[in-house]
């Protein structure tokens, strides 16, 4: 995971930072699809300027560019260098989001 490594040039200290509040957001984020929360959206729309001005560092791109890296416990990112955009998303077993589903029609 990016997190864990430590930043060694302005690039990667600016990508940690947007990396690092947007994991403390989405741990925030009341609703199941991270996305769908404001503050999580004006987080990523800051990473996404900031990769716009300036192309990702090498180890941001191994990470996340056209693949799904994660972002911490149960939570994953993916960066697409052609459009620019970040999706991030919920990387949990069904069991644990909290949803039932029913699964026959009673007999």
């Amino acid at each position: 995971m990016i997190l864990t490594n430590t930043p060694t040039t302005d690039k990667q200290r600016a990508e940690h930072f947007h990396l690092v509040s947007i994991r403390f957001a989405c741990l925030l984020a009341t609703k199941q699809d991270p996305m769908d929360c404001e503050r999580v959206a004006l987080r990523v729309a800051k990473l996404e300027r900031q990769l716009m001005h300036s192309n990702p560092s090498q180890l941001f791109s191994s990470q996340f560019e056209n693949q799904a890296g994660e972002l911490g416990d149960n939570l994953a990112m993916r960066y697409n260098h052609h459009t620019g955009r970040i999706t991030i998303w919920r990387n949990t077993p069904l069991h644990q989001t909290g949803t039932v589903f029913q699964l026959r029609a009673s007999v």
